[in-house]
């Protein structure tokens, strides 16, 4: 039989932390909604595994370090294994993924507030474990997340191309459209949620601390459910993908526009909430696997055009936030930040880093795949088009750090998603990680 327990503990840091998602500093100055830790243990026939979510934009190093830690001591060396650890990529959460030695005093604290909310709610989680049944859904629909690569009419590739822009060809690729979600059931009544969405969570900028849409979900299915039951989203495969639609000339940053965003996909489970199948394989096979995944090779000829650069280009601040749109646009402080991200990839990089890949498997019916870093979309097309699984969820930004994780085709196109960074991943890292993943499904 399964059982199932859940907790969640407000992670929502102090002003004057400093923001991720974007390359300038960005200090907090306030908040719109709070942020969370979440955690959902399921025990099938007396095997526990589960998942734990941050609404922090990735999850640092040491949170993984250190949770390993406490988890070993209060509950031995298994059960760190059998969890899926991941962040839900919110652009307005605390930056703390750097060096310990470059944190101030409220990053610090920012830090500790994840941590320990995150031991907190796992031990609640455990202790709340009661009978639970289990349901699966999906839906092939997904209307606010786009392709944020295009095709220009000039045969190349630019992400994030400018609203309207006339010279837009097509998207580079598809989309996996499938939105899946799990239903945990206890006494009759829905207990909590599960999610998997592919989409960016970069919908308001600014400074200004907010969940983004994930949160602004999460709400909107507890207001038409008229309960507080945990609602989790596990990022789908979303290295390439965001909520602009480049195609129109419309505004899409703001916090309204996150909670348009949440609402409706809100609206796209509630209306699928019926259409599900019960779990009737009561046994969990766990999986893990480590992948080594090759770094970027900086060229002679990119470290000298890089030079160049930072030589030529005047060092002209930009007010705002600076963006990936503006290295299509050949604005001069994005010019002169790729400029010196590829001369630190190849000052400062190592050859490769190991990542770790961990599935959940119930049956036939039902998978949970995870990795790491921000793989594109075709990361998960190629996962579940193998995947033996009626339903495969993959999560992203899971178990241990990488960067962007392009398709092996895009490097030579170009785009912001392949510009080197210190550490950013080679051509063959994509299918690295494929393989590893289905390896362990």
């Amino acid at each position: 039989m399964f059982k199932a327990g859940y907790a969640q503990e407000i992670i929502t840091p102090p002003t004057g932390v400093g923001l991720a998602g974007y390359f300038n500093k960005r200090p907090n100055e306030g908040m719109y909604d709070d942020l969370y830790v979440k955690v959902i243990m399921i025990e099938a026939n007396e095997k526990l595994c589960g998942f734990v979510s941050f609404d922090l934009g990735s999850v640092p190093a040491e949170i993984y370090t250190d949770l390993k830690a406490f988890i070993a001591e209060k509950y031995g060396n298994d059960l760190y294994d059998n969890l899926i650890i991941s962040a839900t990529h919110t652009h307005t959460g605390p930056e703390i993924r750097f060096r310990r030695e470059e944190w101030d005093d409220r990053t610090y604290y920012a830090y500790d507030l994840a941590l320990e909310g995150a031991k907190r709610a796992i031990i609640r989680a455990i202790m709340n474990l009661l009978p639970a049944e289990l349901e699966v859904g999906s839906v092939y629909n997904n209307p606010y997340a786009f392709v944020r690569r295009y095709y220009m009419k000039n045969g190349t590739i630019i992400t994030n191309p400018g609203w309207g822009n006339p010279d837009i060809e097509k998207p580079e690729s598809e989309l996996d459209r499938t939105i899946s979600f799990l239903k945990i059931i206890q006494g009759g009544r829905l207990a909590a949620l599960i999610c998997n969405i592919a989409n960016h969570g970069d919908t308001i900028g600014g400074n200004i601390v907010s969940a983004d849409w994930y949160g602004r979900f999460a709400q909107a299915i507890q207001y038409e459910l008229k309960t507080s039951l945990p609602v989790m989203v596990l990022d789908d495969a979303s290295g390439d993908v965001n909520h602009f639609d480049f195609r129109q000339k419309i505004n899409q940053s703001s916090f309204k526009e996150a909670v348009r965003i949440g609402r409706g996909y809100a609206q796209i489970i509630l209306d699928a909430l019926n259409d599900t199948e019960k779990l009737t394989a009561e046994d969990v096979v766990i999986k893990n696997t480590t992948v080594t995944i090759p770094h970027r090779q900086v060229s002679d000829e990119e470290y000298a055009a890089a030079k160049h650069t930072l030589a030529t280009v005047p060092d002209i601040k930009k007010d705002g936030d600076l963006e990936s749109q503006d290295l299509a646009n050949k604005v001069p402080a994005a010019l002169r930040h790729f400029a010196q991200r590829t001369i630190d990839c190849r000052d400062k990089s190592v050859p490769s880093h190991e990542g770790r890949i961990t599935s959940l498997r119930f049956g036939n019916e039902l998978s949970f795949v995870a990795v790491p870093g921000e793989p594109f979309n075709g990361v998960a097309r190629a996962i579940r088009e193998k995947s033996t699984t009626k339903y495969t969820f993959v999560v992203s930004l899971a178990q241990s750090l990488s960067g962007y994780v392009p398709m092996p085709e895009c490097f030579e196109r170009g785009g912001y998603e392949v510009q080197p960074a210190v550490n950013s991943v080679a051509p063959n890292a994509a299918t690295e990680i494929i393989n590893a993943a289905l390896s362990v499904l």
